[in-house]
C-alpha cells in the first residue's frame, strides 16, 4: 500500500503540474519577461516612455483592463465547466494583472519627476 503524500510533496507536485499546464498554454511570468531582451534606454528615454505610458494608461487603457478583468471574472463564474477552463481563466486574469502592473510602474516612474530631492532610478521600474 502506498503512503499518502506529505503536505510538502503535495505542494511540490501541484507546483510542477501548474508549471506544466502554464507551459502548455504558452503563459509567461513577469520574471521571464524581465529576463527577456529589452532594449537599453537612456534615462531620458525611460522617462519619456513612462510619461507616454502614463498618458495612455490613465486616459484609456485603465478602463479597458478593468472591463476585460470584470468580463473574465464573470466568464469564470458562469461558464467554467472544468478545471482547465478555470486555470485558463485565472491565467488570463494574471496576464491582465501583469499588463496593469507594468503600466502602474510606468505611472509611478513618470510621477516621480514631481518628487523633490529623491530622484527616481530610471529603468528600475520596468
Amino acid at each position: 500500500m502506498k503512503q499518502p503524500l506529505s503536505r510538502e510533496e503535495l505542494v511540490e507536485a501541484s507546483a510542477q503540474a501548474i508549471e506544466l499546464l502554464r507551459r502548455q498554454l504558452g503563459s509567461i511570468t513577469l520574471k521571464e519577461f524581465k529576463e527577456s531582451e529589452e532594449p537599453q534606454l537612456t534615462d531620458a528615454e525611460y522617462n519619456e516612455r513612462a510619461g507616454a505610458a502614463e498618458t495612455f494608461y490613465m486616459s484609456y487603457m485603465e478602463k479597458i483592463l478593468d472591463i476585460l478583468e470584470h468580463q473574465q471574472l464573470v466568464e469564470i463564474g458562469t461558464k467554467a465547466q472544468n478545471d482547465m477552463q478555470m486555470i485558463f481563466g485565472r491565467g488570463t486574469i494574471n496576464g491582465l494583472y501583469l499588463i496593469k502592473k507594468w503600466f502602474l510602474d510606468q505611472v509611478n516612474l513618470s510621477r516621480s519627476r514631481f518628487q523633490s530631492e529623491e530622484k527616481a532610478e530610471p529603468g528600475s521600474n520596468i
